[in-house]
C-alpha cells in the first residue's frame, strides 16, 4: 500500500458517498484493527492519514504500525449525529 493507494480509495468512496475502512495492522495484537470512518468525516481523516503515515503508509511515530489496507464501505451507520444530543 501507497499514498497513492490511499488518496484512490478516499476518491472512490467520495464519488459513491460511502465510508471507508482502514485494515491497520499494530503490534501485539493477533488480528488487524478495522477503522471505518464515515462519508462526513473522510477529508478529515485523508489529511489525518497523509500527516501521521509515510508514502508506504507506515505510521511516522512507530514503524510496527502501518496501514496495509483501505477500501470504501457502505455498512457504517452511525447510531447517533452530534446534532442529535
Amino acid at each position: 500500500m501507497t499514498r497513492k493507494d490511499l488518496k484512490n480509495a478516499f476518491k472512490e468512496a467520495k464519488e459513491n458517498k460511502s465510508a471507508i475502512c482502514a485494515e491497520i495492522e499494530m503490534p501485539g495484537q493477533l488480528t488487524n484493527e478495522l477503522i471505518i470512518s464515515s462519508y462526513e468525516a473522510l477529508d478529515n481523516k485523508l489529511n489525518y492519514y497523509l500527516k501521521t503515515y509515510d508514502e508506504n503508509l507506515v505510521h511516522c511515530m512507530n514503524d510496527k504500525i502501518k496501514i496495509v489496507d483501505i477500501y470504501p464501505c457502505d455498512y457504517y451507520h452511525p447510531k447517533f449525529s452530534k446534532g442529535d444530543k
